[in-house]
């Protein structure tokens, strides 16, 4: 007998300028994970959030796992039904790579993606060019997730997630640091871990975890084949986690120099997302740099 799944939102923020505002002139950000679905509604003229819903269930191990659950997420939540003026889906996955712009073919980007990682037959590749870094990310997202989502907004905006994450941490002063700067997104199963020095990318890549001793291990291996020290270099974190989590605490013991990434800059945000602690739902709200 199939389960039947009541879905909840994990969080739930808006206030009385939803019900104020014309949400057909507003722009949804969508972002899609293995178990998580998340959105954001941002008023562009205005650049203010104004409401933001996440939902976490635990993927099963049928392929149709995902698709089931966002479907049944359509069915209790009447906002996604709005008319929104433009809808961004973005991907969190493992799935993509970077390819400098000069040497990137439109015609050769599924040889990318081979070339980098292995890549199932039934995925769509896209690409997201990121002018700023002189970067194109080539990813790919499964088809039949993709026709849905493109279908029930009934939209073609799509980005990577690592994207709108490299859009914003080039907001950040401190990514110019001589001494290298590792920014790490941190999800319940994995992890998203960039680190600049001077100002240049020198990685990004998303890793799985079991724990923070999982992470700390990435983050220094990572820093010491770029020739930089886990001693010195500074340490963002973005995501779930908070100051009393187990991961931090882990984190804590051998990362001396942590810190929390902010919001991104240049947008308003409700009083119930400012008393947030500023590093969640980092990788959502940057989604409105890639519009």
């Amino acid at each position: 007998m199939p389960v039947a799944y009541t879905i909840q939102p994990t969080y739930a923020i808006d206030d009385a300028t939803l019900l104020e505002t014309d949400l057909t002139t507003c722009t949804l950000l969508v972002m899609i994970g293995s178990g998580t679905f998340s959105y954001a509604v941002l008023a562009p003229l205005q650049r203010k959030f104004l409401a933001l819903k996440s939902y976490s269930y635990q993927p099963r191990t049928v392929a149709m796992a995902d698709l089931e659950m966002i479907e049944q997420i359509f069915d209790a939540d009447r906002l996604l039904f709005t008319a929104f003026k433009k809808v961004l889906l973005a991907f969190s996955s493992a799935d993509n790579t970077l390819v400098p712009r000069e040497f990137y073919q439109q015609q050769l980007r599924k040889d990318y993606l081979q070339a980098a990682l292995p890549h199932k037959s039934q995925d769509a590749v896209l690409t997201d060019e990121i002018a700023e870094l002189g970067l194109v990310n080539v990813f790919s997202v499964d088809k039949d997730m993709l026709g849905f989502l493109r279908k029930e907004f009934s939209t073609d905006d799509v980005a990577h997630a690592h994207t709108a994450l490299l859009k914003g941490y080039r907001q950040d002063a401190d990514h110019t640091a001589s001494e290298g700067i590792a920014y790490a997104e941190v999800q319940a199963q994995h992890f998203t871990l960039t680190i600049y020095a001077g100002g240049k990318l020198l990685m990004q890549h998303q890793y799985a975890h079991r724990g923070g001793l999982d992470i700390v291990y990435y983050i220094v291996n990572s820093l010491r084949q770029l020739g930089l020290s886990e001693l010195q270099a500074r340490i963002k974190l973005g995501g779930a986690l908070t100051k009393d989590s187990q991961v931090f605490q882990e984190l804590s013991r051998f990362l001396p120099r942590i810190e929390w990434v902010h919001r991104p800059d240049g947008f308003l945000y409700i009083p119930k997302m400012i008393d947030m602690p500023s590093h969640q739902f980092f990788n959502l709200y940057a989604l409105a740099l890639c519009v």
